[in-house]
């Protein structure tokens, strides 16, 4: 286990000697990639999810299981829930709107899709496999921030 980079709400970053020493990094000898442990790089996203926006009505609705968590004290709200854990499962924080037309004409492979009936529309898609997939709804697409 890490240590909690998070004080205080900054971010207190240890050497660089220190991550590799403690294993929280592993540098390869083949690659310019490096391994980094899961629970580190989780602190350090969380500043950056902690700001996107998040529609905690329509989050709840759209994932049922989230109120769940709630119930079970897993997560104190949605919020929390998508910090911890919406996030990495690719869950949408609030709905999405598809640019349709330009939606197809970037994703030919999910115009095709619609015409052989696989899904409804390109909102459906995106809904469904298409923000999983990281495609993008409509240009110049970044999560809102708050």
């Amino acid at each position: 286990m890490t240590q909690n980079p998070q004080v205080s709400g900054w971010l207190k970053l240890p050497t660089f000697a220190s991550l590799l020493n403690q294993k929280i990094l592993l540098l390869s000898d083949s690659s310019d990639y490096v391994a980094v442990d899961q629970y580190f790089f989780r602190d350090c996203l969380r500043p950056l999810i902690d700001k996107i926006q998040l529609d905690e009505r329509w989050y709840l609705q759209k994932y049922p299981d989230v109120r769940q968590a709630i119930s079970k004290k897993i997560v104190s709200d949605a919020k929390d829930h998508f910090i911890r854990f919406g996030y990495f499962e690719h869950r949408l924080p609030y709905h999405i709107k598809v640019q349709e037309d330009w939606y197809l004409e970037q994703y030919p492979d999910i115009k095709k899709a619609i015409e052989e009936k696989d899904f409804k529309s390109g909102q459906e898609h995106f809904e469904i496999v298409g923000f999983r997939e990281g495609r993008i709804p409509h240009p110049n697409f970044d999560l809102a921030g708050a």
